[in-house]
This record gives structure tokens, sequence and C-alpha cells, in this order.
């Protein structure tokens, strides 16, 4: 079965780039590793522990950022433009791995690669532009300090094909990424946002601000498969859009899921210090689309819902602004979670902040938790460069990202991130703080009593949600048919099945809003690689990639004590449907059962068996350290 695959769905090459040296190579994937960990996020994690130091700074020139794509990228499945993004975690020093969507990933593969490792540090600003299996690092002096919109416009048009700008990708980074703000992100095609993990910071200690890639290769599908695949694109695409996520999104896009989450207490308000939103209705997809914006459909490749889009604000303060559409966690967090009710001020601080180029998640929370300081007195205007930092204050949210994004006076300390930041400050602040593990701030929900979403992302070695949020849900395919409705052992068990689906699909690498029946996904996996998966095999790459995350992070020193949330997310809700509920109670007892059922020992480590059985023997020597 390994001489055959992969037959089809990759060009199994491997673009090598050193940047201190200025040197560019090819290198051909090696075929028993792609049949082990299939794409996206596992080959990313297996090419990035065969090739770092251990212990290695993340801002060192020889750490790595890699960028890869999986089979399905490229191809007619719904959402295949996306890629995935690894290296070290500039928050945590562990192992960060997050994905975009839209085109970028499709237009790698059909540039002629299938990833990119880059490594060094340019002496001078550069870009790599890569166009039909060519690959030039190109001087960026002229982009040094624009945004990221603006970097992306600028390329796309250098590069149209015969004034079509569509066919060509930009990732980009923004002021923050060149300043090293540790949660700097990622840009590309606008709008999509390689988010956790400070990796637009990696891109800019490495003097690279961005990756042009087009060309006109083309995704190989063997002939004999072609019938049986584009059969399963059609049942991929109908199962996909009559899931209850896929008929909500495709109706509402994802600020459909606002008031669902706000009946159920999910929705951040001020810090996590009510769940009371007295203007909610404001934030009602209806009303927005309706009576807020002007729409222009802008979908990502392959996708078949009525989801993103290029809107203008039709009234308020910011009418005529023309910016992407919000998504429901940035209408959230830079919503209610900073006591703004103006779905137009939110839409203009969305692009704003995507222009300067910060993960959102961490910007959200970090400036919440200051105006909670600032209402209480712990930090004052004169310390805040003059900022009148109430809740609400549009006008202040938006100095604070450009002096945070520039490291300009009190916002170098806050470039640091919310758990430096709150340690740094003191007193209260560390109660008040919003974080999970050793520093990334979670999705922007309040999860307290969302028990999946906040232990699957406190267990999570990846610095994002490792697992499906099961809370309250269950799921016959893969073997439960329990709802979890408490946070006790049932949910650590139930956590730990879920697990490897979810990175699984992130090794196909496709939009998770276009998820259709594990079957399905397989066959189709099949079709284009020419392999023989079977459901049990890649629910086992999706094991094996777990625990390879774990053994990268126990090599870069993680103990069980950071498999933990902060403490404000321990506390229960004071008011809303989750008063009084609490996951800090039964915690421990959760996170013991995850361990049981991962086949790791009492300490949340991968036993000497677990990693035998799933082909990682090359760890075992981190075991006894």
């Amino acid at each position: 079965m390994i001489e055959r695959y992969p037959r089809g769905g990759y060009l199994k090459k491997l673009l090598r780039v050193d940047l201190s040296k200025g040197k560019i190579l090819e290198e051909v994937l090696n075929t028993d590793i792609l049949y082990q960990y299939i794409g996206g996020t596992g080959l990313a994690i297996r090419l990035l522990y065969d090739e770092l130091t251990p212990q290695l700074d993340p801002f060192s020139p020889e750490n790595r950022i890699i960028f890869a794509t999986g089979p399905l990228t490229g191809t007619l499945v719904p959402g295949s433009g996306t890629y995935t993004v690894a290296s070290k975690n500039t928050l945590t020093g562990l192992a960060a791995v997050a994905q975009a969507n839209g085109f970028f990933g499709a237009r790698l593969k059909y540039s002629g690669f299938d990833a990119i490792i880059i490594q060094g540090r340019s002496d001078k600003p550069v870009y790599l532009h890569i166009n039909d299996g060519r690959a030039e690092i190109k001087d960026a002096a002229e982009l040094k300090g624009k945004d990221s919109f603006k970097t992306d416009d600028i390329l796309r048009k250098r590069y149209g094909e015969d004034g079509i700008e569509s066919r060509v990708s930009v990732a980009a980074i923004g002021p923050a990424g060149e300043n090293l703000v540790r949660f700097a992100a990622i840009s590309n095609d606008r709008g999509h946002i390689v988010a956790s993990g400070g990796l637009g910071a990696i891109m800019g200690s490495k003097n690279l601000k961005a990756v042009v890639v087009h060309g006109n290769q083309k995704v190989p599908i063997d002939p004999l498969e072609t019938k049986s695949f584009l059969q399963n694109i059609q049942k991929w695409r109908e199962e996909a859009s009559q899931t209850s996520m896929g008929k909500l999104i495709n109706e509402k896009g994802t600020l459909g899921f606002f008031m669902p989450y706000l009946s159920k207490g999910w929705v951040p308000v001020k810090n996590l210090t009510t769940n009371v939103i007295p203007e909610a209705q404001v934030f009602e997809a209806d009303y927005i689309r309706r009576e807020m914006y002007k729409m222009v459909p802008r979908s990502c490749h392959g996708c078949t819902y009525h989801h993103c889009h290029s809107v203008q604000v039709k009234k308020g303060k910011y009418k005529g602004l023309i910016a992407e559409e919000p998504e429901y966690e940035i209408m959230a967090g830079f919503g209610p979670n900073l006591g703004i009710h103006d779905p137009g001020a939110v839409t203009m601080l969305n692009n704003l902040n995507d222009r300067l180029g910060m993960d959102g998640k961490e910007v959200s929370f970090l400036i919440s938790m200051l105006m909670e300081g600032y209402e209480k007195r712990l930090i004052r205007r004169e310390d805040l460069d003059g900022i009148e930092l109430e809740w609400g204050n549009v006008d202040a949210v938006k100095e604070l990202l450009k002096k945070i994004s520039h490291r300009k006076g009190f916002g170098d300390i806050l470039a640091e991130g919310v758990m430096r930041v709150a340690e740094e400050l003191g007193g209260e602040f560390p109660d008040m703080a919003v974080f999970v593990k050793k520093g990334n701030a979670p999705h922007i929900h309040d999860p307290r009593t969302r028990w999946g979403t906040l232990f699957t992302q406190a267990i999570s070695n990846t610095g994002s949600q490792e697992g499906m949020d099961m809370t309250a849900r269950a799921n016959p395919e893969l073997g439960f048919d329990r709802p979890t409705s408490e946070p006790d052992e049932y949910l650590g068990k139930v956590q730990a099945l879920t697990g490897p689906k979810r990175q699984f699909e992130e090794c196909l690498v496709f939009c998770y809003f276009q998820a259709c029946s594990f079957k399905t996904m397989v066959e189709t996996l099949n079709n284009i690689t020419g392999a023989e998966y079977s459901i049990e095999e890649c629910l086992k790459v999706g094991r094996r990639v777990i625990n390879l995350l774990r053994m990268f992070n126990k090599r870069e020193g993680m103990t069980m004590e950071e498999d933990c949330f902060s403490p404000r997310l321990g506390q229960s809700p004071m008011n809303g449907p989750g008063k009084g509920k609490s996951l800090a109670p039964t915690f421990e007892q959760v996170r013991n059962a995850y361990y049981k059922e991962m086949g790791w020992d009492k300490n949340g480590m991968p036993t000497r068996e677990s990693l035998e059985k799933l082909d990682l023997g090359f760890t075992l020597s981190e075991l006894n350290k």
C-alpha cells in the first residue's frame, strides 16, 4: 500500500528556503512520511520535529516556519483552498499550528509545491515569489511598514496575469509581524487569517514580509478514480449542506451563531464579568445583514456556502466603510467583550486589526482585561499614554491597536500578550486574565460552561482547539450516542475520541465548516491518493499526530501543569444561563479520564507502548528526560 501512495493528489515537492544564505532547494517528500501523516498539520509537525534543535528560541534564525497543503488542497472538495502553517509558538515556546481558508492553499499547490520550509533570517526585508515550479527571493524594501492588505494589493497587481489579479494569492504580515508582536498573525486573500501562535511574528523575525503563489500546475487524480471521485464530491457537498452547522452558515454566516450562543451563556461580555447584553438585538445576524450592510459574496476556493462577504456599512458613524464581514468570534470579541454595541464599529476595528496583522483572540481578551482594570482603577489614564480605556470607547480601542502593533509607548508591554501583561502589571490582573496553557488566549467565547471547548483548548498541544467541542452533544459516528451533559469522566473520554478525527481532518486540509460524513471523507482521500485507508487507519493518523505534538512539547519542557486554564476561566458565571456552573471542580477528573483514553500516563505523557503502536519509536528517547 505504501508503494502505491501517493499515486495522485501530491506533486510530492517540498521547497526549502534558507533566507540567511539566500538559497532555494527543491526536495522530494518522503513517501512513508506522507502515508503516515498525510499532509497539513501531520506533515508539518513531523517536519518540524525532525528539523528543530530542542529548546530553540522561537525568534532564532534556526527556527523553521512551514507552510503545508494536504491531498485535498486545490481539488473540487468544498473549502479546499485551506493551508497549514507551523512553527514554535511565540507565546509559549511550544508547538504552533494554525490554518486559514481562502485561496492561498490551492494556489500554492498550483504553483508546483506541496510544502515550504523556511529557515534562517534575511539581512533585509524580502518576500518569496513562487510560480509554476520556480521560486525567487525578492527585495521587499518598498513593502516595509505597509499593512497586510496594502501588501496584498501591491503584490497581486505586480504578478497578476493579463490583469486578472485573482489568480495570485499572497500571505503577508502587517506592522505587528514586523515589530515581533507575540500574537502577530498572517493574512492571506485579505480577510483570511492564520491567527494562533504568533506565526506572523515568526515571519517578521526572518525579515520575510510575504509569500506570493500562483501557477498552472494540476492536482493529479488517476483517471480510473475520476468517476468515483466526482460522485464522492457530489455526496460530500450534499452531506455538508444538510448538517445543522452547514444550514446555519449557508443562511446567516457565522454571525448566525451569536444569538444561539447568547442563549446558552457562551458569548463573552466585558472580559467574562457578566453574561448579560442589554442591547443584544443589534448582534442578530438578520438585523446586521439587512440593516447594517450592503454585501458582495467573496467565497473561498470551492466553497458552496453564501458565507464570506465584502460589506459596506450602511448607517451610523462608520457609514460608507468597505471591509470584510466579521466572523462571529470577532463580532463577539470586539463587540460585547469590549462593551461595544455597534456592528459598524466592530467592522471598522476588525478591518484595522487585520491590516495591522494581529490575532483577534489575543488582542480582544488583552484589551478587555485592561478595560476591567481601568474600571476598577487598577490602571490609570496616564499609564495608558493618555487613553481613556472605558468600556465601549471605540476610539480608545483603535488607538491601542495601533500602539500595540508598532510597540509604541505602553503598546510595547501589551505586545507580549495577555498572560505576560497580567504578570507584569501584577495585583489583581493575573486573576482577571483569560488564557489557557502557558499563555494562549482561547477562542472568543465564554467557554466556562461550554465544557468541551474549554477542555480541548486547555489540553491542546497547538495553542488552538485540538478536538471538537462536544458540550451536550453526541456523535454516533465516533461511537458515543449519549450527550456530554456534565463535566465528568465521560466528557474526558469523549473529548479524547474527537481529537483524532479533528486532527485527521487537519491533515487533509479543508474548511471545517464543510465537513461531511467520515465515510465520504475517507473514500475521497482514497480516490485522490490511490491509497486504501480505512476509517480506523485515519483515526490512527489523528492519534499519531496528537501524540507527536505531545512529544514535541515534552521536548520543549511542557509538563502536566500546563494542561490548564487561567483562574478567570475557572470561575462560575455571575449571571445568565451558566450561573453557578464551572468546570474547575471536576477538571482534574476530566483530565485523568482523557489521559487514560489517550493511552497516556498519569502525568499526561504517552507511554512507550502507545508510542510504539503509533510508529513513534523515534521519540522514545524523550520519555526518560
